[in-house]
């Protein structure tokens, strides 16, 4: 059998696609396009939300950093103050050291 004559018997065997079952068709397909588009705008947003968390993660790191540091220059400054005034109370208000009297 020929190309031609194969063509033309397969062609015998077409059914007429109803316009509804088209449409029913076009628009399951507009959906998915839809759907799709939409989880990769989703995956941006997730893409940009774990942008913005690391950079809260850095920034945390850095003020924790920042905090152990403020408690050491705490720590030298006590030392300081003890060595220089000894062991006991300071009045910020009025400016003035209060000794601890020792037993």
């Amino acid at each position: 059998m020929t190309e031609s004559k194969l063509v033309d018997k397969l062609q015998g065997n077409q059914k007429k696609v109803e316009q509804e079952d088209i449409n029913k068709i076009e628009e399951l397909r507009t959906n998915y396009k839809a759907q799709t588009v939409r989880i990769g705008q989703l995956n941006v947003e997730r893409i940009l939300m774990n942008q913005a968390v690391d950079k809260l993660n850095e920034a945390i790191v850095n003020e924790e950093k920042a905090y152990t540091d403020l408690q050491s220059k705490e720590r030298e400054l006590v030392k300081e103050l003890q060595e220089k005034y000894g062991i006991g109370q300071l009045n910020l208000d009025n400016g003035t050291f209060t000794p601890v009297k020792s037993k």
